[in-house]
């Protein structure tokens, strides 16, 4: 089993949209292979001044699930309303873990 944790900084102004956004994940992934579940974490305190930082944790039974998923079209259409050619106010780190 693997977990995704996608590390999410956003202005504080925008902490609704991103939540809004990942509302419905569960329900939305529940059709791909491999996925086990789905958390979105808030950190209680700004990370700094006016910043919000969330994780948001997919587990898989394996990475080649994960990686199907990722290179499909669930993906390209949950990250589909991302302004385009813009640069997002969102900063993201992905980290994936092995469960030991």
């Amino acid at each position: 089993m693997i977990v995704v944790q996608n590390r999410i900084t956003c202005p504080a102004e925008l902490s609704g949209r991103v939540e809004q956004g990942f509302a419905h994940t569960t329900t939305d992934m529940n059709s791909n292979k491999g996925f086990v579940s789905f958390n979105l974490l808030k950190l209680e305190n700004e990370v700094e001044a006016g910043k919000i930082l969330y994780v948001a944790m997919t587990f898989w039974e394996d990475r080649e699930s994960f990686q199907t998923w990722r290179d499909g079209d669930s993906f390209a259409k949950a990250h589909s309303s991302r302004d385009a050619g813009g640069k997002s106010p969102l900063q993201s780190t992905v980290e994936v873990f092995e469960v030991v």
